[in-house]
């Protein structure tokens, strides 16, 4: 059997197809800049190493670049398949699931108008799932849908943790609670890590940190989420690549005061242009790195305050666990920078927590425990594989149909 897996956003079209008898990507690639004059494609054929390298294909919108992805899949030089019909189903990532979904579903159009409706959660994510989605349907419409909810995951968090102490009307009326997001690698992960120790999963409590352009933080208890550092939306939480994280909401009024900003505006400011962007500048962290070793005085600051904000959160979800069997750091800025795991808990031996600097060095863009033998609470680095886990998950459901 194989599975397309999608991640759509709005001018994007992320892609792996993955045959599930081996749990191997056999291609993978993106559409990039879908309705923009420059669009073009990238594609890698991964069973001989063909490849297309940003190649400029006219996509004027989401239904093109669908056709054009499975266009290049069946390609008789440097696709994967012959036929559209190998593909047995389509899975799809999508951010927001609300209270509604609290496990992954086959498409059906009241999905599609549940995740439109649910967009004001995920701002950034659902509305481009749903172009993909949409746009999928009608260029390959015999070939069944499936929907991953990053929020399912977070469904079993108490009423205490996801609650905000406001009117509670809020909640009744219009369900502003703390969803979280990130769901779908903090599932993978948690099995990945019982694996690794030799555990049961209903067994493993761990703090998971998923670091990358969005970035949060998840407590596992008994293998379920039990807390979340993002909240209503992934606006809150750790700083990111764009998003400023946990704020004093007196400064939001403060701004708006300041510069007369429309709500949209404000959104705007806090979603797009705040985190690293805002503060220093550049937002991707390899670049705001390298300003940093070169003297940056606000990219060497923004490093201490993403590293704080992380401890923080640490440390919190450690008092809230009790016992913690680990900490897995994952995700594209730890998977790629063994110094900022090594920041992320530094000077915690107190508490238990104890690095090896050369495990760390070793398992660099790898896997495993980076903790020395005699740290209570062990540490890994476990890269994370969405992509698998959506596969896995669709299968499960088309696999009877």
């Amino acid at each position: 059997m194989k599975v397309l897996v999608i991640n759509c956003g709005s001018s994007t079209i992320k892609y792996q197809l993955i045959d599930m008898a081996k749990d191997e990507v056999i291609a993978k690639g993106r559409c990039d800049k879908i309705g923009y004059e420059d669009s073009n494609l990238i594609y890698k054929n991964l069973r001989d190493g063909k490849k297309l390298d940003e190649v400029p294909v006219s996509m004027p919108d989401h239904k093109v670049g669908m056709k054009v992805l499975l266009d290049t899949l069946q390609d008789e030089k440097i696709g994967v398949i012959s036929d559209i019909n190998e593909i047995s189903a389509i899975g799809h990532r999508v951010v927001a699931g609300g209270e509604k979904y609290n496990k992954a579903v086959i498409v059906d159009d009241n999905v599609v108008e549940d995740i439109l409706e649910l967009a004001e959660i995920a701002p950034l994510h659902n509305k481009g799932a749903v172009m993909g989605i949409n746009a999928i349907r009608e260029v390959a419409s015999s070939i069944p849908n499936v929907v991953v909810f990053d929020t399912a995951f977070h469904q079993t968090m108490p009423d205490y943790n996801y609650l905000y102490a406001i009117d509670k009307k809020y909640y009744t009326n219009n369900h502003i609670r703390r969803y979280g997001a990130h769901g779908t690698s903090y599932q993978y992960i948690t099995k990945r890590l019982a694996k690794l120790m030799g555990k049961n999963k209903d067994e493993i409590n761990a703090i998971i940190c998923h670091i990358g352009g969005g970035a949060s933080v998840c407590a596992i208890k008994n293998g379920k989420s039990y807390d979340t550092s993002m909240g209503y939306t992934p606006l809150e939480g750790l700083i990111m690549e764009t998003r400023c994280g946990d704020i004093d909401p007196a400064v939001i009024l403060k701004i708006l005061r300041i510069e007369n900003y429309s709500v949209d505006e404000m959104d705007d400011l806090l979603n797009k242009k705040s985190g690293r962007i805002g503060f220093t500048g550049i937002g991707d962290f390899r670049l705001m790195k390298d300003a940093a070793l070169e003297g940056n005085k606000d990219a060497i600051l923004m490093r201490k305050m993403q590293t704080q904000r992380i401890k923080k959160y640490i440390g919190a979800y450690m008092a809230e666990l009790n016992h913690v069997d680990a900490i897995v750091f994952t995700g594209g800025i730890m998977e790629n920078n063994d110094d900022e795991i090594a920041n992320a808990v530094s000077d915690m031996e107190e508490l238990g927590i104890e690095l090896d600097a050369k495990r760390n060095k070793e398992a660099f863009r790898g896997e495993g425990l980076v903790s020395t033998d005699s740290s209570r609470i062990k540490i890994y680095l476990i890269p994370t594989n969405e992509e698998l886990e959506i596969a896995n998950q669709t299968v499960e459901l088309v696999k009877d149909m």
